[in-house]
């Protein structure tokens, strides 16, 4: 165990970061399979490259790594979300969030695209004084209304 806690402990501190920016940021719509995968194989990659001393070879897998959470990224945030529904029906519809649905994604085998979609219930105007569901879809910033 000492020989793999160096690698332990900086793959421990990184997925923690990830987990409050995907809580935080994102609503936990981030797909992290690949990130996860390759912060796993960073603890036995760690342990043999930097006693060796193969900083290189070190560098490129920590930008594989790095490369996997930027394309594991939505391209939406949840607050952009919110915004680009409000510049869509109006700035005067009050949005609840109503959490996240999931995506029918049957046909599209992409690790790096998400399954899920943020939801908000509306109200307002703009939209008849009703209540309407909101799905955005994270990775194309379609929004699709559910239900008046």
């Amino acid at each position: 165990m000492k020989k793999y806690g160096g690698g332990l402990i900086l793959s421990l501190v990184v997925l923690l970061f990830l987990l409050i920016v995907n809580a935080q940021v994102y609503h936990n719509l981030m797909p992290m399979n690949v990130p996860i995968i390759f912060l796993t194989l960073h603890v036995i990659i760690y342990r043999y490259l930097i006693p060796e001393q193969r900083f290189v070879a070190y560098f490129i897998f920590i930008l594989m790594v790095g490369v996997s959470v930027v394309f594991s990224l939505p391209e939406f945030t949840h607050q952009q979300a919110q915004e680009q529904i409000l510049a869509t029906y109006g700035s005067e519809l009050e949005l609840t969030t109503q959490g996240n649905l999931p995506l029918d994604r049957n046909d599209d085998w992409n690790p790096f695209s998400t399954n899920w979609g943020y939801a908000f219930l509306g109200t307002g105007p703009s939209i008849g004084d009703q209540h309407t569901s909101f799905l955005f879809i994270p990775d194309t910033g379609r929004i699709i209304e559910i239900a008046p």
